[in-house]
């Protein structure tokens, strides 16, 4: 392989980490890391910080990669990529010249596209064709090359050069459906959703069976755009193409109103998927949260007017989003407990709430929606809601998801706090969290999570009820 491009040191000294936002999905998996190797991987970062010239720079960097494993190495260099950090060229080289190493088309498209961006065109093109002369041997595997340049360039704006790509790879006798799956993928990164429907077509006609996967990503691509009719057309040619209406479809469906903020759609989506049984999943959970702006609002915020139940909650969205269909929203995903059953853990000794996977508006929702669960249920010996450091975020700093639970849970006047043995798990005894439970505020008047139910509770039993958690906490 030729020497890619070093770093010079006025670079070294100046360059900023910038996330791009549609990075490698294959990227994010290397980088998330885990254990002792993120652990390694935050201690480089440091030390390449506080370099200042390019040659300590990349002595640190052939330190590194000679003495920690290939998975460090690999998680490292992908979280470099990921932050368009220029210092991901020579720790390349340096990953080159390990014993360990093995060619990977998403690193050497991505390092290509770094070295573009950076104005080293020439080694860009030579390790583009060195990769394809000495590391692929079959037209598939060129057309995978292409395709994973066309995401490469494209997540750095060079859309030129990715339809370049493009351009080549359409040249080729294409053929797997690994080829054309890849190939819609790039398509709508590069915002091209006629191009990637026809792609689509051309799949279906030689009888390579899509999933509901490569339907999503073009409808969205059209959502994206604003063209709704388009989309809702993909969405139902699914069917067509003898794709079920499961989980994974039905959350498909989702995803793609959500990308282009139909909330009304959403809805009627929400309550069709309940009619069906068919629960939502996780994701679901995220996007379609994520997707509520007032709702996201109000926990960027986390002011001392932050609703502390799910009740208190609905009723703010009703008298503050702008949105009709907001409101109604969450309260259909409050209604299902599935996303909630399967973070939550109980056991003999501990009931856990996982926060893991979650965004930083789901787990706030999640979080208000645990609390009501667990008020009527006998808790094990220790109650803990783990959040994690922050290690497979995309966001660098300060753990966010940990941020907002403690937050949370301090304006709930909550016992659970940070454990001294994880710092990524808020812990307390049964007896303290029984106490708060007990004390913890009656919900207000129309508060009922059943999206259909208007009911409220009477005057009298809301009383007995406050008399009865007094004299309980007296005791």
């Amino acid at each position: 392989m030729p020497a890619v491009a070093s770093l010079s040191a006025p670079a070294a000294a100046a360059r900023r980490r910038s996330f791009s936002p549609v990075a490698s999905a294959s990227l994010r998996r290397v980088a998330s890391g885990g254990g002792s190797s993120w652990r390694s991987e935050r201690r480089l970062m440091s030390e390449l910080e506080r370099t200042v010239t390019a040659g300590a720079a990349e002595r640190v960097i052939r330190s590194y990669v000679g003495t920690k494993s290939e998975r460090a190495a690999l998680a490292a260099l992908s979280r470099l990529l990921m932050d368009s950090d220029p210092l991901a060229i020579p720790f390349y080289e340096a990953v080159t010249q390990a014993r360990w190493f093995k060619w990977s088309s998403v690193h050497a498209a991505a390092v290509a596209a770094l070295l573009e961006v950076n104005g080293n065109t020439e080694q860009s093109r030579s390790l583009i064709s060195d990769s394809i002369s000495r590391h692929l041997h079959s037209t598939n595997e060129v057309a995978l090359f292409y395709c994973d340049l066309m995401a490469a360039f494209s997540s750095h704006g060079l859309k030129d050069r990715a339809m370049d790509f493009y351009t080549e790879l359409r040249s080729m006798p294409l053929s797997g459906r690994k080829t054309y799956m890849a190939m819609i993928k790039s398509l709508c990164l590069l915002g091209l959703a006629s191009e990637a429907e026809q792609t689509l077509g051309e799949m279906v006609s030689l009888g390579y069976q899509p999933e509901a996967f490569q339907f999503g990503l073009v409808a969205k691509c059209y959502g994206k755009s604003g063209l709704l009719v388009d989309m809702e057309r993909v969405i139902a040619s699914m069917s067509d193409s003898g794709i079920r209406l499961g989980t994974g479809a039905a959350n498909t469906v989702l995803s793609c109103y959500s990308s282009c903020r139909d909330h009304s759609k959403m809805l009627a989506w929400l309550k069709k998927m309940r009619k069906l049984r068919i629960a939502p999943t996780t994701k679901a959970y995220n996007f379609v949260l994520n997707s509520c702006p007032t709702l996201a609002s109000v926990v960027k915020e986390l002011g001392p007017s932050l609703p502390l139940s799910t009740g208190r909650l609905v009723k703010k969205l009703k008298s503050v989003s702008k949105l009709a269909a907001e409101a109604e929203l969450v309260r259909e995903l409050l209604s299902s407990s599935s996303v909630l059953d399967k973070a939550m853990e109980w056991s003999e000794t501990e009931v856990k709430l996982n926060l893991h996977g979650f965004s930083t508006v789901a787990a706030y929702v999640l979080m208000l929606q645990w609390v009501d669960v667990i008020k009527g249920r006998t808790l094990p010996l220790e109650v803990s809601v783990v959040c994690g450091i922050g290690k497979h975020s995309d966001v660098r700093g300060e753990p966010k998801v940990r941020e907002l639970a403690q937050e949370v849970l301090s304006q709930m006047a909550s016992p659970l706090r940070l454990s001294t043995r994880n710092k990524g798990r808020l812990v307390a005894k049964r007896d303290r969290v029984k106490q708060w439970l007990a004390s913890f505020p009656v919900p207000e008047e129309d508060t009922d999570q059943s999206p259909d139910a208007m009911n409220q509770q009477p005057f009298v039993f809301t009383l007995f009820r406050k008399l009865g958690e007094f004299f309980s906490n007296l005791v």
